[in-house]
């Protein structure tokens, strides 16, 4: 274990020194916050219309505010991720195998699951600063607006779960190539087609359709912007996660056994 969080601490460290990493980042942010007042400004234009229709000023406080600013705001940035993540996962194992530093890990006591699972960590604690960083926007304007706190915590929670599924499978990818690039666009693949498969999910009929649309990134993530946390949208997650995880882990082994 400790050799897990050593590998973690090592990779979360490289990540906030990477000038990539914080360029991503910051892109990320300022987006979200353009968004964000994008939404802000969007409610209180409805505000203003039900103002102006005569409903009195009772009714505009019934407008939801996390439904028409927040929840918006963080189906959007996920569509973000799904652009930057492949960009930020594809160093993870690629880019040692390009500069050499990989074989010295690679033939270290370390078994592949612990150096998969170090890395991991140290990826799920780089997206959770990046989603506490994301959290402070809405917590800016709780002073003017009275969010739905619950509804709030659980699309956070699905982003955090979203990006963690993203990391998992650009690690798979990252594994399966010395060619960062090449990764990243291996890794984009898939999300882009775990993202839309649902499309082709509506138009099949039978179990077909419905393994199509339980496939779906969306699908999946589009009930925590409700406020729905369910059991089997977490299993979904959770499951992807550790898929990509043991391919990364099989590909080390195949490695080290062809040597």
């Amino acid at each position: 274990m400790r050799a897990i969080f050593t590998i973690a601490f090592r990779e979360w460290r490289t990540l906030f020194q990477s000038p990539l990493a914080w360029t991503l980042l910051a892109v990320l942010f300022a987006i979200s916050a353009y968004l964000f007042n994008s939404m802000i400004h969007y409610y209180n234009q409805l505000q203003m219309q039900i103002r102006m229709s005569g409903y009195g000023g009772d009714q505009i406080q019934e407008l939801p505010f996390t439904e028409v600013a927040i929840s918006p705001m963080l189906g959007n940035t996920a569509i973000i991720l799904l652009l930057i993540m492949p960009m930020i996962t594809m160093r993870l194992i690629a880019d040692e195998k390009r500069r050499d530093t990989w074989p010295a890990l690679a033939c270290s006591p370390l078994s592949p699951m612990q150096i998969i699972l170090g890395k991991y960590l140290g990826l799920l604690l780089f997206l959770l600063v990046t989603v506490l960083l994301l959290s402070l926007l809405p917590l800016s304007i709780m002073p003017y607006a009275s969010p739905d706190m619950g509804q709030v915590i659980s699309g956070f929670l699905g982003l955090f779960l979203l990006a963690a599924s993203f990391g998992a499978v650009g690690l798979a990818a990252s594994s399966s190539t010395d060619n960062p690039i090449v990764a990243s666009v291996s890794t984009f693949g898939i999300l882009l087609g775990l993202w839309i498969i649902s499309w082709m999910g509506g138009e099949i009929s039978g179990s077909a359709g419905a393994i199509f649309s339980y496939l779906s990134l969306i699908d999946h993530y589009q009930p925590f912007l409700s406020g729905v946390i369910s059991s089997t949208d977490l299993f979904y997650f959770i499951l992807l996660s550790v898929a990509g995880l043991l391919f990364a882990r099989q590909r080390l082994m195949a490695e080290r056994i062809n040597g």
